[in-house]
């Protein structure tokens, strides 16, 4: 996973999720949540919703998909997160969640693409990036995993919901997305 990014989240410093809910309303419960779960007030919603992952994935290449003197110039390629997981904090702005997609496979990994082909070349791209990156992503299992972990997140989300004006609705979507956010990556 990275020890900078755990040693951000565990220290209090700015960390980004992507917004959560429609027109990211819902954001402020994960950041109510994240105070709650890991003591961390500084988390902040990414303000494109890929802005801080395309600043990391610059850095790590040296490639940019915007003209600049510093980075080699990358077209017809998109930042991708290979396992979603973007309103977790562990893994937004992970690098090894963190890709160069080639434009024209989108239609293979875009969150709107069905299907068994689909199903397939997501695999086959997880199995590949777990081959490369496979020590961070146990990192990050082992965390998600943790019972304690996983009892401090039911006991967060519980005190969440007994204590901040929340509509039922609003926080059954808040448990399912958390939920989902923290299920270990599977390969």
């Amino acid at each position: 996973m990275g020890d900078f990014l755990k040693s951000r989240i565990q220290n209090n410093e700015n960390v980004f999720i992507r917004g959560f809910g429609r027109d990211a309303s819902g954001t402020g419960l994960y950041q109510e949540l994240y105070k709650k779960l890991l003591g961390n007030s500084n988390v902040k919603k990414d303000p494109t919703n890929n802005m801080e992952p395309t600043k990391l994935i610059r850095k790590l290449t040296g490639y940019s998909k915007i003209k600049s003197p510093k980075y080699e110039s990358i077209r017809n390629y998109q930042v991708s997160h290979v396992f979603g997981r973007t309103k977790n904090v562990y893994a937004f702005t992970a690098s090894w969640n963190i890709v160069y997609m080639p434009k024209m496979h989108d239609p293979f990994t875009g969150h709107e693409a069905k299907g068994e082909m689909i199903a397939e070349y997501t695999q086959l791209f997880q199995k590949q990036t777990y081959r490369t990156f496979g020590k961070f992503i146990d990192e990050f299992n082992e965390i998600v995993s943790a019972p304690s972990f996983k009892s401090n997140l039911n006991s967060s989300l519980e005190e969440l919901a007994s204590k901040v004006a929340i509509d039922k609705s609003d926080l059954e979507k808040l448990k399912k997305s958390a939920r989902d956010e923290f299920m270990p990556i599977e390969v």
